[in-house]
């Protein structure tokens, strides 16, 4: 076969191999009506960055040094459950925090992996241990998935979950077909505004809007549907915001929902303002979400943990979210930043109006 020949044939097998990748990076993954914020094949919510708008950020970035390593001080493991009416909550890292309701465990957004990134080993590297190690966590009942980003889905950790515990799991539109069905039988996804009661008890979670996005990829975006979660349980209502920037739809939550006991809120990876103010609250806006949201306490979540597009120090949010408080005249005991792995016990709704009377 002539030189000629075989270019044409590597040519002919790229062409194909870059086709199937398309395909696979753009093909629908949720099938269903068109709606408020779905259009057949994507979904949306208000503007969003175009992709001319990440080339220039890309271009533009201006990394800050960020140590190899943190090593945080131990922390004692949680208890295996909190009883009726009680909230406790435990940050363990990024978005993944365990909230222990009504003798319920519910664990969101997890990630164990080394990496944020294709299974685990390809991607952003941590800069420090998750604050609980997987052996010590207590039963998983309910896994809340708020958006199939990498740093908020992590499969191999999803995968282990399963094995361990075979949890219900929570998603939006179009994240089952990420996770595989093969996984697990009891994944549910849900729509906006769409509920879900936990089997024989009276706790029930809401998938609310966020302001952000979704995908794995540079192509094929806004395929799966993200979100926020409301838990409502007998010692108060509980916010989770998963990635969200900051949106009227806080107002919208509030109303429904009224107040919250515990509201939680991403205060990291802000920067730079112009583009992230689409994707991400900055620490201003987290405490301007805590007061709409009528929150009794809120914490912080998203920070120092992956090495990911760090365009602000590794404490940067701690400091900023101070400035924000005093600016806004809440003490900082309103808002908690805790330490990884460290858990809390937060007021509930029984004892709230017992301080009252």
């Amino acid at each position: 076969m002539s030189w000629y020949r075989i270019g044409i044939l590597v040519l002919v097998m790229i062409v194909l191999f870059g086709i199937v990748i398309w395909y696979y990076y753009t093909r629908p993954l949720y099938i269903g009506p068109v709606s408020a914020h779905f259009d057949g094949r994507q979904f949306y919510y208000k503007e969003s960055n175009t992709f001319r708008d990440t080339i220039k950020w890309l271009r533009e970035m201006e990394m800050v040094i960020w140590p190899d390593w943190i090593n945080d001080p131990l922390q004692k493991a949680p208890e295996e459950y909190v009883k009726m009416g009680e909230i406790k909550v435990t940050y363990i890292n990024h978005a993944t925090v365990l909230i222990q309701v009504d003798e319920v465990n519910i664990l969101t957004d997890p990630i164990w992996s080394e990496r944020a990134g294709w299974d685990g080993r390809v991607g952003v590297k941590r800069i420090r241990a998750p604050g609980i190690a997987f052996e010590d966590l207590p039963r998983i009942d309910v896994i809340l998935i708020s958006h199939d980003h990498f740093d908020h889905l992590d499969l191999p950790t999803i995968n282990q979950l399963i094995k361990e515990y075979n949890p219900q799991i929570l998603v939006g539109l179009g994240v089952k077909s990420v996770i595989g069905t093969k996984r697990s039988s009891k994944i549910t996804e849900m729509d906006w505004w769409q509920d879900w009661t936990l089997p024989y008890t009276d706790i029930k979670f809401t998938f609310v809007p966020a302001r952000h996005n979704s995908g794995r990829s540079i192509i094929g975006r806004n395929r799966t549907l993200w979100g926020g979660f409301v838990i409502e349980g007998s010692g108060g209502n509980i916010y989770f915001a998963g990635d969200t920037g900051y949106d009227e739809l806080f107002l919208e939550i509030n109303k429904r929902f009224g107040s919250f006991q515990l509201t939680i809120l991403p205060i990291g990876s802000y920067e730079k303002r112009w583009y992230m103010i689409h994707h991400h609250m900055n620490p201003d806006d987290a405490v301007r979400a805590h007061m709409t949201l009528e929150s009794l306490q809120s914490i912080g979540i998203h920070y120092a943990t992956f090495n990911e597009h760090p365009e602000q120090a590794v404490d940067a949010h701690e400091k900023d979210l101070l400035i924000a408080l005093e600016k806004y005249g809440l003490p900082k005991a309103k808002f908690w930043v805790l330490g990884f792995g460290e858990g809390r016990y937060v007021i509930t709704v029984d004892e709230d109006e017992r301080e009252v009377e």
